[in-house]
């Protein structure tokens, strides 16, 4: 018996140190600035602003994704939609979050789901952020949680 929890637990932390690896190398090579898209800025921190978004079924998001500069949160929510135009029936709202010198900035868009369709979303296939925007912004209001609109111009200026 206690052979068997050897091996179990030399597998957790052989899959532990391969994960940290991964994230390692996520964050030394894949890593991009920031893109300038609409945002909203919320007085939460970041696990403030996760457990909000965990409550209405958004889980961490796949963790081989891109990385951006100042990124301290990344969500994210599947859907199945059957009357995409596109013919895509599996997408997901993915939200990420920045610091910002008033709170959180996040930013919101809504894409194909990557486990399902990894070609068309690195294509970006019918990407749409006012759709995740707005999904973002439903969740927000629902929890009577004030937002500021930014505009990509006022993002770029916090660059």
């Amino acid at each position: 018996m206690s052979r068997r929890v050897s091996r179990a637990n030399l597998t957790d932390v052989f899959l532990r140190d391969c994960r940290r690896l991964l994230l390692s190398m996520r964050g030394r090579f894949f890593t991009r600035p920031k893109p300038l898209e609409p945002s909203v800025l919320v007085s939460l921190s970041a696990a403030e602003a996760e457990r909000l978004l965990g409550e209405h079924h958004f889980a961490p998001n796949w963790d081989m994704s891109f990385a951006y500069f100042g990124e301290v949160c990344n969500l994210r929510r599947v859907e199945y939609v059957t009357d995409h135009p596109s013919g895509y029936e599996w997408w997901q709202v993915h939200v990420r979050g920045y610091h910002h010198p008033e709170g959180l900035e996040l930013t919101a868009h809504f894409e194909t789901d990557p486990s399902e369709s990894p070609d068309a979303h690195v294509d970006r296939v019918g990407i749409d952020i006012e759709r995740g925007l707005e999904e973002l912004k439903r969740v927000l209001e629902s929890n009577d949680v004030p937002y500021r609109s930014l505009t990509p111009t006022e993002v770029a200026s916090l660059q």
